[in-house]
């Protein structure tokens, strides 16, 4: 009977230790960090977005902007410096939305929808990859796994692009962790990090890596509730610990897509954004961000 006790114990704790909750912003009881630091190391020209359907599914949005930047030009329609409604819809589209998190369901209650109901739409998100807010994983509205975190990069990139390579692997933490996540750091690859943010021993929030303080053991993140960098220690999940680490996801990706930068084409004006980050022909006394070849971006105002 006593063996019995302890399995039903610890049932709870392994059915959600696992997954993020649908927390679209900060919590009261939930610290903000650190947000300035100097003499750190972080990855740059990074986007940052804010919550759209799940911590996932955004956080992963950034792992997919980034590279999408950084060689990668394929993998969103629109350029993934600003984000833009077709961003979002690229992040959880409103086909998601309708069929995975209608009707609205908060825990403990789970409500059955389109993947239990009926036939969902072919997967067109990054949010239908990660299974975010699927009744039939277990995941409340915004709600994702830590599991699904890989499968949903490399099976986006692959709807995306075929002939990319990726890889993927889940680092939960230990003693060597810390050098793990410095190591993916300095070679400029973001991760997403799964974190109890309330301190009561559960985890609830994905953030996505971006940099670190050796010397105070601390991690820099973008947290989907706000566009500032966030920094926080390096510490094991467990009650009482904000931001308390359950693990990290490392992404790889290579390919046949020749990047901006290894074309070595002469420099030249790709295309034309206004501050709401639509294309644009307009080319004078407006504000406009240009996109060019070489991977720069310039925000000017030409007066004419």
């Amino acid at each position: 009977m006593k063996r019995i006790s302890f399995i039903i114990f610890l049932l709870p704790v392994f059915c959600f230790s696992q997954q993020s909750k649908g927390y679209y912003e900060r919590p009261v009881n939930v610290p903000i960090g650190t947000v300035n630091k100097k003499n750190t190391t972080l990855i740059s020209n990074m986007p940052s977005y804010v919550w759209h359907r799940g911590c996932g599914p955004t956080a992963l949005g950034m792992i997919i902007g980034y590279y999408d930047m950084h060689g990668f030009g394929d993998l969103f329609d629109d350029n993934t410096l600003l984000q833009t409604n077709s961003i979002d819809m690229q992040i959880a589209s409103d086909d998601h939305y309708n069929n995975y998190s209608l009707p609205l369901d908060y825990y403990p209650t789970l409500l059955q929808d389109m993947s239990e109901l009926g036939t969902p739409h072919s997967h067109n998100s990054i949010a239908d990859f990660m299974k975010t807010s699927s009744s039939i994983c277990g995941n409340y509205w915004g709600w994702s796994w830590f599991s699904d975190i890989g499968s949903a990069f490399e099976d986006y990139v692959n709807y995306r692009n075929p002939n990319y390579n990726t890889n993927t692997s889940s680092i939960y933490f230990s003693s060597n962790s810390w050098n793990e996540y410095m190591a993916e750091i300095d070679n400029n690859r973001p991760v997403i990090i799964l974190v109890d943010t309330d301190a009561d021993g559960s985890t609830d929030h994905f953030v996505v890596g971006i940099g670190y303080d050796d010397s105070s053991q601390e991690f820099a993140c973008y947290d989907t509730w706000d566009n500032n960098i966030h920094w926080y220690s390096w510490q094991e999940m467990a009650n009482g610990i904000n931001y308390g680490i359950f693990g990290f996801t490392k992404f790889n990706i290579s390919g046949t897509f020749l990047s901006i930068n290894q074309k070595k084409e002469p420099k030249s004006i790709l295309y034309k954004l206004d501050l709401f980050g639509r294309k644009t022909s307009l080319e004078k006394n407006t504000p406009l961000i240009y996109i060019y070849n070489d991977g720069t971006i310039e925000k000017k105002l030409i007066i004419k």
